[in-house]
């Protein structure tokens, strides 16, 4: 088999047979250049190829590059494109594309390649996974959690890629716009686009399946399990404007999950153990990713030239929304060269700098084994009292009780809100935004709500973004471009609208 290095979605769904392109993304498993059937002639050797898919997570991702190597890459290019996180300078060149938004925008630039590869190989592999599993011998019960992890994971990578790639899903319309190609079973034949619609009924389909399937207990937070099936489920019925679901969904996810107690919120966001993180990066020293990592491009104080010359601010307007005596406030440095302030070694210290992330102090500035979070308990409660807020009545009192819960975990001062209607749903936002700032979530919720881009009135340096403060709802740029490759080797498919 010769890929010729291209992303066609028929090509990478024969990932689990060969990996004879170079590429040893699975390179956890044992039987990565074996069939199909050997991988998973027993549940211990389904067990291996299936960490394999989660290594292929953060590991290099072949067609990427330091600044979009993997999925924690995806998260901070993700925020760049938005309003709150903010590179104060041009001296480091990394992921300025991004922030201009001329990157998603070039079907041949590593900024639509890399996601549009990295994802559809993950449903590839899980795809071959859903087909073989049942006949893997072992214990059942490995055999249905393995099975809920990889319905859990192709759900994830289409919710992903339809955000990116398809137009916004409308509540209460029919949905017949693009989404993305739909593949669920290993198939050398091109796909077309399918309607959002369509990507979104297979997205809860197969979240149906991983939270029936799943146990409540996860082998290691870097897998899923019944409860993050839940969250990513809420996440989805958030973006369909199914308030109700999202609101249950969320609740149940959450329960009996600590929220962080101030010192975790202040240590470092690069430890997996916490009590509240439900998912994420287990991120082992052994498997390095060098320069081609999260913490390399969004931690204060890792030794990387992006972080000594370049390191991320928040978004001025919004640090100045932040009471005083939050603890979140202490995430980012209040004024400029601050002797306490966390640098890399020789870096500068602007204000506005992120404290946020960063690496145990019991480990090394050069450490590459930073954990990532991928959701946590507080996005459940943010969830919830949303989708509460916006079924309105009665509902609106249940918002501000969730939300209290929250937030005066974080800002002891924070009284029960009294707002209502707009006024509450804009304060759960602003919630939102101080609480997941650098997790990846904010271009992705502008585009769910069909908000525009507005980067006014803040710290944004023109120079870096290329004079882009605004980009209005609805606009085309909303949507990733599909790879030129995908394109030209996949007829079924069209381009988005340029």
């Amino acid at each position: 088999m010769v890929m010729k290095n291209k992303i066609l979605i028929l090509l990478t769904t024969l990932s689990f047979l060969t990996m004879s392109c170079g590429d040893d993304f699975l390179d956890m498993a044992p039987t990565a250049s074996v069939d199909a059937s050997a991988a998973f002639l027993t549940t211990k050797n389904a067990e291996a190829a299936v960490n394999g898919i989660y290594r292929l997570l953060y590991s290099q991702v072949t067609g990427g590059n330091q600044g979009h190597a993997n999925h924690p890459a995806q998260l901070y290019v993700w925020d760049l494109m938005a309003d709150d996180v903010v590179i104060p300078n041009t001296t480091n060149t990394w992921n300025l594309g991004d922030a201009r938004w001329i990157d998603h925008r070039n079907d041949v630039s590593v900024t639509t390649t890399h996601p549009y590869r990295m994802y559809y190989r993950v449903i590839a592999n899980t795809n071959m996974a859903i087909l073989n599993l049942d006949n893997a011998s072992g214990p059942q019960a490995d055999r249905d959690r393995l099975k809920g992890e990889v319905y859990a994971l192709r759900a994830w990578a289409y919710f992903n890629l339809v955000q990116m790639y398809g137009k916004r899903y409308v509540g209460g319309a029919n949905n017949d716009q693009l989404g993305v190609p739909l593949v669920v079973t290993p198939t050398l034949e091109g796909q077309p686009r399918a309607t959002v619609e369509a990507v979104y009924t297979q997205i809860n389909a197969d979240l149906d399946q991983a939270i029936a399937l799943l146990p409540s207990t996860p082998v290691n937070k870097s897998h899923p399990d019944k409860e993050v099936a839940k969250g990513l489920k809420a996440r989805v019925a958030l973006v369909q404007q199914n308030w109700a679901l999202a609101e249950t969904l969320a609740n149940e996810a959450r329960q009996g999950l600590p929220l962080m107690t101030h010192a975790e919120l202040r240590g470092g966001f690069s430890n997996i153990t916490v009590g509240e993180w439900m998912w994420g990066v287990d991120h082992l020293e052994v498997h390095t990713t060098y320069f081609w990592g999260f913490h390399q491009y969004m931690s204060c104080n890792f030794n990387s030239s992006v972080n000594r010359v370049a390191p991320k601010l928040i978004n001025s307007a919004l640090y100045a929304q932040i009471p005083a005596n939050d603890v979140r406030k202490l995430m980012w440095a209040a004024t400029a060269n601050d002797p306490a302030t966390i640098a890399a070694p020789g870096g500068i210290k602007p204000q506005y700098m992120v404290q946020k992330f960063r690496l145990e102090a019991a480990a090394p500035s050069t450490s590459f084994s930073g954990d990532v979070p991928y959701m946590r308990a507080a996005e459940m409660y943010l969830i919830e009292a949303e989708a509460q807020a916006r079924q309105g009545g009665a509902k609106e009192t249940a918002a501000q009780n969730t939300l209290f819960s929250l937030v005066t975990t974080r800002d002891p001062d924070y009284v029960t809100s009294t707002n209502t209607g707009t006024a509450l749903i804009d304060e759960i936002l602003l919630q939102r935004r101080i609480e997941l700032w650098g997790e990846g979530f904010r271009f992705f919720d502008l585009k769910r709500m069909n908000l525009p881009l507005n980067r006014n009135g803040a710290n944004f340096v023109s120079a870096v973004i290329a004079g882009l403060y605004d980009v209005p709802a609805g606009d085309v740029r909303w949507e990733f471009l599909i790879p030129r490759d995908e394109l030209n080797a996949n007829k079924a498919v069209v381009q988005n609208p340029l």
